[in-house]
């Protein structure tokens, strides 16, 4: 017997992705007092806590100014190639470090995009609407392809991992590019606007492989009339925009695309402070806890950047494990003393030893407290999600 989990995967297909885009977090539940929570039967506290849990782990998404600039230049981009003439539309390459939150940002446009058209043309998106058949491939319209890398993946991976996210048949024993032939027809006849290449790292860009893969892209490019968007870890220097590591002769695919690096959370200034802190007021203010007091983690502003390293997913986990710690415990309260004996990555945990081990003795510099009361009402970088 088959359970479905409640909880969603990295789609796959574009059946998967409709239901990532149809499925809405967790509402937040009316919570009693205190005192009527304590008085309820145990059974009716169990699920009120399991629901408090369920929306704590969907706790709001927030975004920041970076995601917002990077959100526009990408509709921007769009927008340059809607008309253009035939030929390659130019890309956008999303570089930076893991869980800086590349994947987050990307997945929020494209349903930004698709929600926007499902607005605007509802008829397309009619499940009543008969989709046609051609050539024996039922054909509907799917304006994104989201496509997430496996590792090593070669040329003929894609186009087969394409194929099978739109839904396409191919035979086991077809050619790379006879799968290739199908799927360009395939997202032509669908309608594809925006594809998105995640963890583009994990394909194979060695030194033998580097130009195959890109020789591949450039002809998917070429080849439909989509604006690519492409994330990963050091590409500036990976066979991406170089034919294969190590080599100088920089590839057709850094000819064709904007590289954008994404940089976690620095302190250099006070109008990053008041981002930093604006990010943390709005995680703080959707929490629901019977104890935690308002402003009590705006304070820990430094400490949550530490323990972060300035990287949005880390305070994310960080908070959202906090929570429902909080709820597990009966402590209902985020505390620091809470948050020090939650670990989240092992790459956050270990940034903040060793920021603890060169900080010994010194203190970063607060915002003044005349300014705190600016901090805390400045306008938000931040919309629910």
């Amino acid at each position: 017997m088959h359970f479905a989990h409640p909880g969603l995967a990295e789609p796959r297909t574009k059946e998967e992705w409709r239901a990532y885009l149809d499925t809405a977090p967790p509402t937040p539940p009316s919570m009693p007092s205190h005192a009527a929570y304590l008085r309820m039967d145990p059974g009716q506290r169990a699920l009120l806590d399991e629901a408090r849990e369920d929306y704590h782990s969907a706790l709001i998404l927030v975004r920041t100014e970076q995601m917002k600039r990077i959100h526009h230049l990408i509709h921007r981009r769009m927008r340059t190639n809607a008309r253009q003439a035939p030929g390659a539309r130019r890309g956008i390459v999303l570089d930076g470090p893991a869980t800086i939150g590349k994947s987050t940002l990307v997945k929020i446009f494209a349903a930004d995009f698709e929600q926007a058209l499902r607005s605007r043309y509802p008829d397309r998106f009619a499940i009543d609407t008969e989709p046609s058949v051609i050539n024996g491939y039922l054909v509907d319209y799917t304006p994104v392809v989201y496509l997430n890398i496996p590792s090593q993946a070669t040329p003929k991976d894609l186009s087969v991992i394409l194929a099978d996210y739109l839904g396409h048949p191919h035979s086991n024993h077809a050619t790379k590019n006879e799968i290739t032939k199908a799927v360009l027809d395939a997202m032509r006849l669908c309608g594809v606007e925006l594809v998105i290449i995640d963890d583009v790292h994990f394909l194979d860009l060695s030194a033998r492989e580097g130009k195959i893969v890109n020789d591949h892209l450039k002809y998917l490019a070429n080849h439909t009339a989509a604006t690519f968007i492409y994330t990963g870890v050091d590409l500036k220097t990976s066979g991406l925009f170089l034919e294969g590591h190590g080599s100088t002769r920089a590839t057709q695919t850094s000819g064709r695309n904007t590289l954008h690096k994404m940089r976690p959370f620095t302190l250099g200034g006070d109008p990053e402070k008041k981002e930093w802190i604006g990010v943390i007021k709005a995680m703080e203010d959707a929490l629901l806890l019977h104890h935690h007091q308002p402003g009590s983690l705006v304070r820990l502003w430094d400490y949550l950047h530490d323990r972060s390293a300035g990287s949005i997913c880390g305070l994310s986990d960080l908070i959202r494990e906090s929570a429902v710690e909080a709820i597990h415990t009966g402590q209902e309260s985020i505390t620091r003393t809470l948050m020090d004996t939650i670990e989240i990555s092992e790459l956050a945990q270990e940034n903040y030893r060793r920021t603890r081990s060169s900080s010994q003795g010194k203190q970063r510099k607060r915002p003044s407290v005349e300014s705190q009361p600016d901090i805390a009402n400045t306008d938000e970088p931040v919309t629910s999600s």
